[in-house]
């Protein structure tokens, strides 16, 4: 056969290494870049795809500029943040298995490592879907313990299942396998892995969506944005032979999670993980200024009671611990649009998305009731108390917060005056 004949016959996409590489007709072969030329013996010419290579390439040089950023922060030390960090590793080594998996028709040498690559890659994209899940149970304050180890014996189960499946596929070859021209194929089982990490995620969504309640509304956009870019990736990769479009859609949402963590941690406080005074300025004047005359809001100052004997008496580290409590008992009794945060030492404020006096005084009640529960659970040398004082904002404040701070520090301060006598 002449050269010429063999230059006509080009391999189909799907002989092609999950279309990675780049199908052209022999007249515009010269006019093309590509970084090797394959020819099978039988006749067959495949063209390895550059754009893909540079596009994974691309990728992980952001993943691992985040993650750079995220283990320089000085603050790196809750099980959120090492999760987060762990979930960025996972997608960073899976891009290079995914490239390593993409040289199965290169030296023979390499050939091994390459199959090394499509297994290593099924078994990181599925421990990435559990480790996701711790990351979203280290930001749900009061969560069902006995709910959370469920679903991680759960997720656990079925990673172990899908591994299982993977290293049989060596012996069996039904998920997918080499012909003898080392070219990569899909097994008529192919589709068990991939319905297993669709099931694991959409287990994982649906627990997400079912605490959302519990999560504040900017970071629960964040988390779901997570899932679903890799599920749309998933769902192409399945149809689509090529970009590992699962990858991408990670990247992405990894991006958009950092972000969020990113303006998080400059909005909070950092010992409380309230949010801090800066913030709370803020949204206390967007509140004011979206505010009308049928729909306002309010916002409630709590003074906690005798921190300074807290202090005083069992040391400042017990002080910061009866205010990191304090926290999570206020977070637990309001929704997840509402905001709260750290006025100034012991000083909290809560901005109520809400301006009807029953659901206010409702709140109040139930923030009384959780601190005392709390304070008999947890078998302190102290109670847990605060003093409040709320005020429903009308346009007759004025535009400005200053003015309605002073309306809510009064009345906290006559609550605080009328509890000592």
């Amino acid at each position: 056969m002449s050269a010429k004949a063999l230059l006509l016959r080009i391999i189909t996409a799907e002989r092609c290494r999950k279309a990675r590489f780049t199908i052209v007709s022999s007249g515009a072969i010269s006019n093309h870049r590509y970084n090797r030329l394959i020819l099978y013996p039988n006749g067959e010419i495949c063209m390895f795809s550059a754009a893909y290579l540079c596009l994974c390439l691309y990728c992980m040089l952001q993943l691992g500029f985040l993650i750079v950023l995220e283990k320089d922060r000085p603050h790196v030390q809750n099980a959120n943040e090492h999760y987060f960090l762990l979930m960025l590793v996972i997608a960073l080594f899976s891009f290079v298995a995914d490239i390593m998996s993409s040289f199965n028709t290169g030296p023979d040498w390499f050939f091994p490592f390459a199959v090394a690559g499509n297994y290593l890659e099924i078994v990181l994209n599925t421990a990435l879907i559990p480790i996701f899940y711790r990351y979203i149970c280290t930001q749900i304050s009061g969560l069902d313990p006995k709910l959370s180890r469920t679903l991680n014996h759960v997720l656990w189960a079925i990673t172990l299942l899908c591994m299982v499946i993977t290293v049989y596929n060596v012996f069996s070859g039904q998920i997918f396998y080499f012909d003898r021209m080392h070219g990569y194929h899909r097994g008529p089982l192919f589709f068990i892995p991939m319905t297993l990490l669709s099931v694991m995620m959409v287990i994982v969504e649906g627990f997400l969506i079912s605490q959302k309640q519990k999560i504040e509304a900017p970071y629960y956009r964040s988390l779901v944005l997570f899932l679903v870019a890799p599920l749309i990736g998933w769902a192409l990769q399945f149809m689509i032979f090529g970009l590992p479009f699962s990858l991408l859609g990670i990247t992405f949402a990894a991006q958009m999670l950092f972000a969020n963590i990113q303006s998080q941690n400059m909005d909070k406080d950092y010992l409380t993980g309230a949010f801090n005074r800066q913030a709370l300025d803020n949204y206390l004047q967007h509140q004011i200024d979206v505010s009308t005359q049928n729909k306002t809001f309010s916002a409630v100052l709590l003074d906690l009671d005798d921190f300074k004997s807290i202090n005083d008496h069992y040391g400042h580290f017990e002080g910061d611990v009866a205010l990191i409590n304090t926290v999570r008992v206020l977070r637990d009794c309001v929704g997840r649009h509402d905001l709260v945060a750290r006025y100034g030492g012991d000083e909290f404020c809560i901005v109520l998305d809400s301006d009807d006096p029953k659901t206010i005084e409702a709140t109040l009640a139930r923030i009384d009731n959780q601190l005392s529960v709390f304070s008999r659970h947890e078998n302190k040398p102290y109670l847990l108390s605060v003093s409040m004082g709320y005020a429903i904002y009308a346009l007759a404040l004025g535009n400005q917060a200053d003015s309605f701070y002073r309306v809510i520090d009064q009345k906290m301060y006559q609550q605080k005056n009328a509890r000592k006598h």
